[in-house]
């Protein structure tokens, strides 16, 4: 799990995010990104909808997002908004191809700005 300090809990902070920012598409997530250009630390949300499964699905995929985020927590910028929506493909793909779509979105949305 995320510490808090680094948690985007605010659901109007999520849409804008989303509205707003870039995105980068892998084949088990959409990452979007919004430079919000503050001191505040980096903050990440992830977004699981029902395409994905049922309720023990969508949570299992939920926290292996999370774990693949915190491994690209020192990689992003301070005061970066990052949320990940998960995709259909997600529920079926394994750690590792999960962990480096993650991972590489992150990195792409990151560096595109």
């Amino acid at each position: 799990m995320l510490p808090r300090a680094h948690r985007l809990a605010n659901g109007d902070d999520i849409r804008t995010v989303v509205r707003r920012g870039r995105r980068v598409t892998s084949s088990c997530a959409v990452v979007y990104r919004l430079s919000a250009r503050t001191d505040a630390a980096a903050a990440f949300a992830v977004i699981v909808s029902k395409q994905v499964g049922g309720a023990v699905v969508r949570n299992r995929v939920r926290r292996r997002i999370q774990a693949a985020i915190a491994l690209e927590l020192p990689t992003v910028p301070s005061g970066d908004a990052i949320v990940v929506r998960a995709l259909p493909a997600s529920s079926e793909a394994s750690w590792d191809t999960l962990r480096s779509d993650i991972g590489d979105g992150v990195r792409r949305a990151v560096r595109v700005s």
